[in-house]
């Protein structure tokens, strides 16, 4: 994770980018296997990725892994957020140079998102959603 981060940051191309945002997308036949935002390791690189990028003041023309994973993941974003560690993801995700986007296309998500971060009788709480839920204030 560290190591990927250290490349990401020194070393930053458009195929670097893909291929993370690739690996995001790959669809496993391996039923055991974890989408990569329910994985232990892969939602926290992910999510340091995008903190890391966000420290970083960016042009518009800017090589940008944020941009890039929304321009792939825009209509999937609701069902991401309502994974605990998706959720943290996209925390990260809102900021970064796409957060309004991103805020954007989550809106018409927020009573679900709502719903998971507080949890209830046949809801489980789920912790990332409080801290999207919040991110999108």
């Amino acid at each position: 994770s560290k190591v990927l981060i250290e490349v990401c940051e020194n070393f930053a191309s458009e195929e670097l980018f893909q291929a993370i945002v690739d690996v995001c997308a790959d669809d496993s036949e391996d039923e055991k296997a974890l989408p990569l935002f329910e994985d232990p390791v892969g939602h926290l690189t992910m999510k340091h990725l995008f903190l890391s990028e966000s420290k970083k003041s960016s042009a518009d023309d800017d090589l940008s892994l944020a941009r890039m994973f929304y321009a792939k993941f825009e209509e999937e974003l609701g069902s991401i957020a309502t994974s605990n560690r998706g959720a943290f993801v996209l925390s990260s995700l809102l900021q970064t140079c796409v957060k309004d986007e991103a805020k954007k296309a989550l809106k018409s998500h927020k009573k679900e998102i709502t719903k998971l971060a507080k949890g209830g009788k046949d809801v489980k709480k789920l912790a990332g959603c409080k801290v999207l839920l919040d991110a999108l204030k």
